[in-house]
């Protein structure tokens, strides 16, 4: 067992399976997670081991299929793949990770600038009924060029298919409605699913 585990956002050192490791409580997939890191020697060792201790719970690997949707399914966004040369907080929707009233960090006055440009384009959520769309997919407003998705797929938890993309503005604003895949899809707020962020701090 491991003693004092660290809180959400939190991490510290103990012994899992008696490796040391600094433990993270962090979520990429927005469930109750941790992550171990330690010397790369003990890896297999420490998987074996917790394969083991955690079979009457069930416990086995999961592929990165599965870490993907439950990412997306929560908005998290692959640095890379959802993000381009010129995105920043505010075009990702991530002004709550930055701290201007900081008095300086690397990256400030970057940001200040761009600040002070119109935002012409935004990262946002999408939801359509059925099937996914393919990555890369084309947003149309109507018969207008309105942007593309970035990550897709198919929530079970809300029976819908789920979608990060880049959304171009028309007359200031952002259209609700658009057309993904010749289906229409509406645009809405992430994450798509536990919104509170509850099953990652329970």
């Amino acid at each position: 067992g491991v003693d004092n585990l660290p809180g959400f956002a939190r991490h510290g050192v103990g012994e899992v399976a008696g490796v040391t490791c600094r433990i993270l409580r962090l979520s990429f997939t927005g469930e109750l997670s941790y992550e171990l890191h330690h010397a790369a020697g003990d890896s297999v060792h420490l998987w074996r081991t917790l394969l083991e201790l955690g079979e009457d719970m069930g416990v086995h690997p999961h592929g990165m299929d599965a870490l993907l949707q439950l990412r997306l399914e929560k908005g998290h966004i692959v640095v890379g793949q959802d993000t381009d040369f010129d995105s920043t907080p505010r075009r990702i929707n991530h002004n709550w990770a930055v701290k201007l009233e900081k008095p300086e960090f690397i990256g400030k006055q970057s940001i200040l600038r761009t600040n002070e440009i119109p935002l012409n384009r935004q990262l946002v959520g999408f939801e359509l009924d059925g099937s996914p769309p393919n990555e890369g997919a084309v947003i149309w407003k109507e018969n207008e060029y309105a942007g593309y998705v970035t990550s897709s797929g198919f929530s079970h938890v809300i029976n819908k298919s789920v979608m990060l993309g880049w959304l171009e503005f028309f007359n200031n604003e952002l259209p609700k409605e658009v057309i993904i895949d010749g289906r229409p899809a509406y645009r809405v707020s992430t994450p798509f699913y536990d919104p509170e962020g509850a099953r990652a701090r329970i």
